[in-house]
């Protein structure tokens, strides 16, 4: 391999993977989180209506408030999920991530598409593959961002017309 070919790597594809992985994580992280907010407060409120039958009528009030505001946070966390698609960004980032390391331990191991004798091509192959996942991303990724509830809609267009 050359410096070229070298460079390459290091600065375009270990950035992207490095990338890819780190927005993988935090999205990750960002969905277990409102995730878990939300299951942990769709328990509670089931127990605090249930225990509500149990207290003394003046705690009642108290305890209806609690419920409220418990599945209350439960609808907010969903609909913010749903605006920021923490989990589809996560599974996104991952996918990327995990196809450009592939790709270039197909490239450094002179595997797969990248067996040809000459060099010159196989480097020019990896280089249009690694940026045509790169440019796909990108679209794909900022049709995720674009009008959330436009997706939604599309999606139910889709599932019905099955």
């Amino acid at each position: 391999m050359t410096d070229t070919h070298d460079e390459f790597i290091i600065k375009r594809v270990d950035d992207q993977i490095n990338y890819f992985d780190s927005k993988a994580i935090e999205n990750q992280k960002n969905y277990r989180r409102i995730k878990t907010l939300s299951i942990t407060c769709n328990v509670l409120t089931t127990f605090i209506i249930a225990l509500a039958f149990t207290v003394p009528e003046n705690f009642k009030i108290w305890m209806g408030i609690v419920a409220l505001t418990l599945s209350t946070t439960v609808l907010a966390t969903y609909q913010w999920e749903e605006f920021q698609n923490y989990g589809s960004k996560w599974e996104k980032f991952r996918l990327v991530a995990e196809q450009l390391k592939s790709e270039k331990c197909l490239y450094l191991n002179s595997a797969g598409r990248y067996s040809c004798d000459e060099l010159s091509l196989n480097h020019k192959l990896f280089v249009e593959t690694v940026e045509s996942m790169i440019k796909g991303t990108d679209i794909a990724y900022f049709t995720l961002l674009v009008e959330p509830g436009k997706r939604i809609e599309k999606r139910l267009e889709y599932s019905e017309k099955k």
